[in-house]
């Protein structure tokens, strides 16, 4: 099957219409190449067909049919050049230069600027080249002054999305938490182009999960340059860590090479305060959590151009984690209504981690002609091992009839994941569309094995009790193709429509009870997207999209892993995938003001509840299929240039959602409003604009979500930064959450039972950071998408 489509593929992309090519280069007087004026290409209705932007160089080049049009230039309104050509084959009208309208094109020049943000048909564009407030920072600085973008405790979000897709250069980066961080830290803001942020993902990606995607994109690169830069960081929160890395990039004739990487240690602290009312008793469960760290990435990347449309490339991505945790729990029953205390129990333990992430790509590029037409071919492989080991010893005091028990268990676990994938992707722009299609498949194979053993520990004497184990086998193939088309229609509507089909097939088999399920499907996910430019100033667009929601690998294993001696949790073999339906529609005024108006409704959700065992006392984390969701809100990002040394970008939103449950634990419905609030204000404290400041301030209003409730929160992020002996040195200071505002309650109901979870992730820090750049600072080398993206977002550590 994957034969035919590869070949029905190429044989669409041979059988296509002919083009012919018009070029050329504009010039001033002074023979100085004039960047951003637009050519048209107007036919005898006087509608403009086609239309360019000239480049840095002067460049342009228009695709159209053999016909008589009329060549036109122009700027801001005002025609610069007339000519009218009659058009039968690739012409090339060389240097124009434009003479006669010198005075007033160098008005328009000196007084034009690209808008800072723009409306695209399927995205919004920051041109970070354009804004003064990101010059001399990092991709993590452009970042927080991207609309849509929140950057909080060095964590990359999107606005109104579950998860979120980081690429460069349209390639995707394979890292994600402290490594992307640490990653997008050694881009230089003054060497990107534009960020572009991609609420709605076209055809050609993944139909899986409700994620958007950021693509940042880098401005040419030198030839026969090279560069590097390397970091270090030092944090202080509860406990101390720190990071040293680096960061090489080379580039030679027809080779490229990039090499990142980083070493982290320290430690970190999680908390979780668990209440349980239960109808006589009360529960409160203190979870504590020392994460000792130490993880060594690297990431390298090889290209080489084999010929002039031809391209190969290689990219390594590996990490090896190895974190040990000191978990402590304690558990206090007391009498509802005397608040007698009936029980006390503590778990202390260890959980022993080795985790082993490789992921290689292989790639191909050829270009098909000179007007953009090209097919990508990729080859993804992907291993992942994680070993766990939990031990932990419990002690309970019942004090209603006076004993004391002592209970010992073991809990290991070893999860190996493969993926090998495979696809190919055509771009075929042409006058009347463009086109993009392709297909993919994917073999993906988890294997987890689970141990448990329970000791009762007499007189300090270990006695078997219980052994439990478990082996589970989950296979996963897809197969999935899609198609795109892309038209503009004048100058102010442009339309893209896409759609990917995907097949699907699976099994699990569970060693516990000696069962098998497979399950085969195919589904189909569209996606369309239109904009429409009222004028310069404001653009309307709106987008729409099908996606798939499919569980991780861990919860579909139904073995269970033991938390202490009174709950577990156990994965789900027959979870089904989610299916969402998302609407975005948006207006975008000048680079001042992006409102937007968006709807989504999931199908089939799934999630985690609480499983209560009122007789046993044991609390049981379950996955299951239980709602169906619907989601309104609106969203506004205003962005201000004030006195060109303060720049403030705010973002204010307000939503409503409605849950239905098909639950047994729960109520059938749910709902309620939700709002929250951020504000970044970067100031330059001096004229070269070496020394800058950052205030982030947001909050969380009380919201609803799924079947539960969340409490306030609010964050303070405050830095500093320093760039001395010419901007290669970067020195900056900063605090987060001074004031320990960064952490929330959940409330929930389960079988009448009235929880609560108040968790803290050990936000509150110090931070200090040094970096240094050498060789060429502004080479960058090419960042490959990996193929697998998707499985790799379904692996949980």
């Amino acid at each position: 099957m994957v034969k035919i489509i590869v070949v029905a593929l190429l044989f669409c992309s041979s059988a296509l219409f002919a083009q012919i090519k018009i070029t050329g280069k504009v010039v001033d007087a002074d023979n100085n190449p004039i960047e951003l004026v637009e050519v048209l290409l107007i036919n005898k209705d006087s509608i403009a067909l086609r239309s360019d932007m000239t480049d840095s160089d002067g460049n342009f080049m228009i695709a159209s049919e053999a016909d008589s049009y009329l060549l036109q230039i122009k700027q801001m309104g005002i025609i610069l050049w007339n000519k009218k050509i009659m058009i039968n084959e690739n012409t090339d009208f060389g240097t124009i230069k434009i003479i006669e309208k010198k005075e007033k094109l160098s008005e328009v020049v000196i007084n034009t600027q690209k808008n800072i943000i723009i409306r695209k048909v399927d995205r919004l564009v920051f041109n970070v080249e354009n804004s003064i407030s990101a010059a001399g920072g990092d991709a993590v600085d452009a970042l927080k002054l991207t609309p849509g973008i929140r950057v909080q405790n060095d964590v990359v979000r999107m606005i109104g999305k579950n998860n979120m897709v980081l690429m460069v250069d349209e390639r995707i980066v394979q890292l994600s938490g402290d490594d992307l961080i640490n990653f997008l830290k050694t881009i230089s803001s003054d060497n990107i182009k534009s960020i572009e942020v991609i609420t709605a993902p076209p055809a050609k990606y993944s139909a899986d999960g409700n994620s958007g995607l950021i693509n940042i994109k880098l401005k040419k690169a030198k030839k026969d340059s090279w560069s590097g830069i390397v970091r270090s960081n030092f944090e202080q929160a509860t406990s101390a860590r720190a990071m040293l890395g680096g960061n090489f990039s080379y580039q030679k004739d027809k080779f490229g090479l990039l090499i990142d990487l980083s070493k982290r240690k320290g430690q970190s602290i999680y908390t979780n305060d668990i209440n349980y009312g239960y109808p006589t008793e009360n529960w409160l469960i203190k979870k504590l959590d020392k994460t000792k760290l130490n993880t060594l990435s690297s990431l390298i990347g090889v290209t080489y151009q084999v010929a002039d449309k031809t391209k190969i490339g290689f990219q390594y991505l590996g990490s090896l984690s190895k974190p040990f945790i000191n978990d402590e729990n304690t558990t206090l029953i007391s009498e509802d209504k005397t608040a007698f205390l009936k029980s006390e129990s503590t778990s202390k333990g260890y959980t022993d981690k080795r985790i082993n992430n490789h992921a290689a790509n292989l790639n191909l590029t050829t270009k098909l002609d000179t007007l953009g037409k090209q097919y990508a071919i990729d080859l993804d492989y992907l291993t992942y091992e994680n070993l766990k080991e939990n031990v932990f010893n419990s002690q309970e005091n019942n004090y209603v009839n006076n004993t004391a028990t002592n209970q010992h268990t073991d809990n290991e676990n070893l999860q190996r994941i493969t993926n090998f994938s495979s696809g190919i992707d055509f771009e075929m722009p042409y006058g009347w569309a463009s086109l993009n299609y392709g297909a993919k498949i994917s073999f993906t194979e988890s294997n987890s094995k689970l141990k448990t053993d329970f000791f009762d520990v007499v007189n300090g004497v270990y006695e078997l009790n219980l052994a439990q184990k478990n082996s589970f086998n989950y296979k996963e193939n897809t197969q999935s193709l899609y198609l795109s088309g892309n038209k503009k229609f004048k100058k102010q509507w442009e339309i893209k429509m896409g759609v990917r089909i995907e097949f699907t097939q699976n099994s699990g088999y569970s060693e516990t009870n000696y069962a098998t399920n497979k399950k085969k499907y195919y589904k189909v996910f569209p996606t369309a997207y239109i904009s429409y430019k009222l004028n310069d100033n404001n653009t309307l667009a709106a987008n729409y999209s099908r996606r798939i929601g499919r569980p991780s690998y861990s919860e579909l294993n139904p073995a269970r892993w033991y938390f202490n001696s009174n709950s577990y949790e156990e994965g789900n073999p027959f979870l089904q995938p989610s299916f969402s339906h998302n609407v975005d529609v948006s207006h975008t005024f000048k680079s001042i003001l992006v409102s937007t108006l968006s709807f989504s409704k999931i199908e089939n959700g799934y999630g985690q509840l609480t499983v209560h065992d009122k007789i046993d006392n044991i609390q049981k984390f379950e996955r299951l299929n239980y709602y169906d969701y619907r989601f309104i809100g609106i969203d506004e990002t205003i962005t201000l240039d004030l006195w060109n040394s303060w720049n403030s970008s705010n973002n204010i939103g307000t939503y409503y959602i409605e849950t239905k449950t098909y639950s047994q634990y729960l109520q059938p419905q749910y709902s309620g409003w939700g709002a929250y609030f951020s504000s970044t204000n970067s100031f330059n404290l001096n004229k070269s604009k070496t020394f800058t400041s950052q205030f982030t301030y947001s909050y969380n209003f009380p919201t609803k979500s799924l079947e539960g409730r969340t409490s306030a929160y609010s964050n303070l992020d405050i830095a500093l930064k320093y760039l001395v002996l010419d901007k290669k040195l970067q020195l900056s200071i900063a605090v987060n959450d001074p004031f320990k505002t960064n952490f929330y309650t959940f409330y929930s109901q389960s079988e009448n039972v009235n929880q609560s979870f108040r968790q803290y992730y050990d936000s509150q820090l110090f931070r200090f950071t040094v970096s240094y750049k050498f060789g060429s600072s502004k080479i960058n080398q090419e960042k490959r998408n990996f193929g697998n993206q998707n499985e790799r977002s379904r692996i949980v550590n």
